[in-house]
């Protein structure tokens, strides 16, 4: 009898609430993410107590505007315009959720200064000062946390840091732009890119100017931060090769289909003979792969690490409410730093061929002059747009290629899988 009641002990001591801790917070920015994570914050009290031992007192909130109504129950009391006033509050995390560099640059390095910890979904922050952000903070003792910078809900860095076990990846790709894909999806609906734009400003997906998700630059950014996190390269040093889908993304969709094939803006960080190479382009994918499914503002990454198949994570990768979730479990995990300890070198060009769509405006003669051994050449029945497939072709010869059509307006797409 006694051993069975020493059993029921356990088994109650085992399923007891941690003991509660109470995290002041100070949050910088309350738009639609700083609002949804307000939000999550709010209804998820009791099981951040129960689970986690947390209780989460907001001590301060910076916007621009402390008269606009914001879309989360707090004390409006809290909010400053003033990023002295802001920085002088009682926090033990401040969360920036501000994005670009001014004021977010001045907030974190004054958070980790004072010993705070700091998350953030800043990814372009991030890319150009990240090195040095986690460096103050290992000299004051303090953590950066910014699982939330790439992939929205899909929680991508922290699978790379902590799903691996002491193994690695050797190549990381995917759509981690939830704007672009939702245009792309639009485009393939039959909207146009004004339309395509208007919706996903209308839900929340694009800001007024998305011109940093079409042109490749919001992905550049969130796949360095993927490749520190895989191959320890610090994100400022790791050059980015990048096409943009601008000025005409509906192009790319007509491209695709002639080809039987869909579009995808997709990053990707590789291992190429010991150096890492990294990029964002426009992929032309089978319509049944994993990416060629992935619609509206969904992201999908897929990682490498020698298996029969890839780890593959999927998510909605846009609006307030899958960043205000990933920021708030950078906050029940704010006490442990990303471990970043390998360092790989990185590559001076990209010398992979691989194949390649070129299309122009105009006539075929311009293909047949312009690409070496160039063989069938398409047309419309207009013959107002020509196309070729270019077979085992490096960027840098896809660029020269591109260099001779100039007066054509090429565009030019890398294919996911080979055409028969």
């Amino acid at each position: 009898m006694s051993s069975v009641i020493g059993v029921e002990a356990t088994e109650r001591e085992a399923w007891q609430a941690p003991d509660v801790t109470r995290v002041r917070v100070a949050l910088a920015g309350c738009g639609a993410v700083g609002s949804a994570l307000l939000r999550e914050i709010d209804a998820r009290r009791d099981t951040l107590a129960g689970r986690h031992g947390i209780e989460v007192e907001l001590t301060r909130v910076l916007v621009r505007d402390v008269s606009r109504q914001r879309d989360a129950r707090f004390d409006t009391a809290l909010l400053t315009s003033d990023v002295g006033e802001f920085l002088a509050a009682e926090a033990d995390v401040v969360i920036e959720a501000i994005g670009g560099f001014d004021p977010a640059l001045r907030i974190s390095q004054a958070t980790l200064s004072r010993s705070r910890k700091l998350i953030t979904a800043n990814k372009l922050l991030l890319a150009q000062h990240g090195t040095a952000l986690t460096s103050l903070a290992r000299a004051h003792a303090t953590t950066v946390r910014y699982d939330a910078a790439v992939g929205g809900g899909v929680p991508i860095l922290r699978l790379l840091d902590e799903a691996l076990g002491a193994g690695g990846p050797s190549s990381v790709r995917g759509i981690l732009n939830g704007t672009a894909n939702f245009v792309l999806t639009r485009l393939e609906n039959g909207a146009s890119l004004d339309e395509a734009l208007d919706e996903a400003r209308c839900a929340g997906f694009a800001e007024a100017d998305a011109s940093r998700d079409l042109d490749g630059r919001d992905a550049g950014d969130k796949i360095a931060l993927v490749a520190w996190t895989a191959f320890g390269v610090a994100p400022e040093q790791l050059s980015v090769r990048r096409q943009s889908l601008l000025p005409e993304p509906d192009r790319y969709v007509a491209l695709a289909g002639r080809i039987g094939r869909r579009v995808r803006q997709v990053a990707e960080c590789t291992i190429v003979n010991g150096y890492v190479i990294a990029s964002v382009e426009p992929l032309l994918v089978e319509a049944q792969s994993a990416l060629g499914r992935t619609a509206d503002e969904g992201n999908h990454v897929e990682v490498f690490v020698g298996w029969r198949a890839p780890l593959c994570a999927s998510g909605p990768g846009a609006g307030g409410l899958p960043t205000a979730t990933a920021l708030l479990s950078d906050l029940i995990s704010a006490n442990a730093a990303p471990r970043r300890t390998r360092s790989h070198h990185v590559a001076l060009a990209d010398t992979r061929r691989f194949q390649w769509a070129v299309e122009i405006r105009g006539n075929a003669s311009a293909l047949h002059r312009a690409v070496p051994n160039c063989g069938l050449v398409h047309t419309t029945t207009d013959a107002g747009t020509s196309w070729t497939i270019v077979e085992a072709a490096t960027p840098d010869d896809v660029s020269l290629i591109a260099g001779r059509l100039i007066g054509a307006s090429p565009i030019v797409a890398r294919c996911a899988e080979s055409i028969l």
